[in-house]
């Protein structure tokens, strides 16, 4: 059980918050599914709004096969180990930011747009993860014990 609850319970919380911060914008029943790609918050919004069950099964499939076999690993590592594993984890959100910022960038916006997406897109990701691996933390907590 307690495996289980490691593998869905941190992308429910996690696209919990997107889904609140998307559901209660101003702009919500404005998207429009030919905003995707636009390389702006909104397009991402619809994106997202339209996506949504599609990214919910990724996510736990990513959780499962590659996330918890990881943080298994990782938890068991030294203060130094674990910096490392967050700053190559940026590294690799960075990575995928800067491509699909590329993918969707129009050269006609000026490099000014990439960036702009890019960073976007990494702190999205990022935001993400952060909530993730807190409430993965969540499950190393002992609890006390009762007499």
């Amino acid at each position: 059980m307690r495996k289980l609850l490691k593998i869905l319970l941190p992308p429910f919380v996690g696209f919990a918050a997107y889904f609140l911060a998307v559901r209660y914008s101003s702009v919500y029943f404005q998207l429009r599914i030919d905003e995707i790609g636009e390389g702006t918050v909104q397009g991402f919004m619809a994106y997202y709004r339209y996506a949504l069950p599609l990214l919910f099964v990724v996510a736990v499939l990513t959780q499962a096969i590659i996330v918890v076999p990881l943080w298994d690993k990782v938890t068991h590592k030294s203060a130094w180990g674990k910096a490392i594993s967050f700053f190559i984890l940026f590294f690799i959100c960075l990575v995928f930011a800067a491509g699909i910022s590329y993918l969707i960038w129009d050269r006609q916006t000026g490099t000014g747009h990439l960036i702009r997406t890019c960073l976007f897109l990494s702190a999205v990701q990022l935001g993400y993860w952060i909530i993730n691996i807190l409430v993965l933390s969540l499950f190393k907590i002992k609890a006390p014990k009762t007499t």
